[in-house]
């Protein structure tokens, strides 16, 4: 093995729970697959992560951990993920990997960053989406900050960003079964969220005023929502 390879390998019982550690403070994980559950697959796939780095980084080849991302992504879509979920279990691992000696610029920091990249879609209608993502939260924060109690700004960023992943994935994967059943369980879970008296219903007709005419397929699974909205003035 090469030394930067054994040196990663060598912090794997460190770096692997100090990669996920941060992500059980959502309390989606334990809603969503039970505490035990949660816990158990989420240090799983830690390790894994660590162990799938090692191998990159020893043959030298960073689309070992890219090919890696982007199998993992669709699995986990069918099991209630998304890709945001994924890219921040990375960018816990890079934060891991820093505290270790292993910030930006070192081998280790630049194979993450490149799974990270791998998660982003390069075509179709998911690709337009993702891009336009940064002005779509800006445009359905416009439309709901009057709703919104304040100093809650950034988490409504949170969500929208989480859900235009769940529904970028489903235009990317062609699941919009998946994307109707995450919704279905999101709605119970909302109030969780608490940015009350913003309702979930709102949320998504937020997002579909702010979608314009280059994202339609985007609108039309959006409008598929199997739950009761409103599309909220512009």
């Amino acid at each position: 093995m090469s030394p930067v390879s054994q040196a990663v390998e060598a912090l794997t019982r460190t770096l692997a729970p100090a990669s996920i550690q941060p992500l059980y403070a959502d309390p989606f994980w334990n809603a969503r697959y039970g505490p035990q559950r949660a816990r158990r697959f989420g240090d799983e796939d830690a390790v894994f992560h660590v162990r799938y780095l090692v191998q990159a980084l020893d043959a030298q080849r960073p689309a070992i951990l890219e090919d890696y991302a982007r199998w993992l992504r669709t699995l986990l879509f069918t099991r209630g993920m998304c890709s945001l979920h994924l890219d921040q279990h990375f960018e816990g691992l890079s934060l891991a990997l820093q505290a270790e000696g292993f910030g930006q610029g070192t081998l280790p920091h630049t194979y993450v960053q490149a799974a990270r990249d791998a998660l982003r879609y390069p075509s179709g209608a998911a690709h337009p989406l993702e891009d336009a993502s940064p002005a779509l939260i800006a445009d359905a924060v416009r439309r709901l900050e009057a709703r919104l109690p304040p100093g809650n700004r950034r988490r409504l960023e949170q969500e929208l960003r989480l859900h235009l992943s769940y529904l970028s994935d489903a235009l990317a994967l062609d699941r919009p079964d998946l994307w109707e059943a995450h919704l279905r369980w999101y709605a119970d879970f909302w109030p969780q969220r608490g940015l009350a008296p913003v309702t979930f219903p709102h949320l998504l007709g937020a997002l579909k005023a702010a979608l314009g005419p280059e994202h339609a397929e985007a609108r039309t699974l959006l409008a598929r929502a199997p739950v009761s909205w409103e599309e909220l003035p512009s």
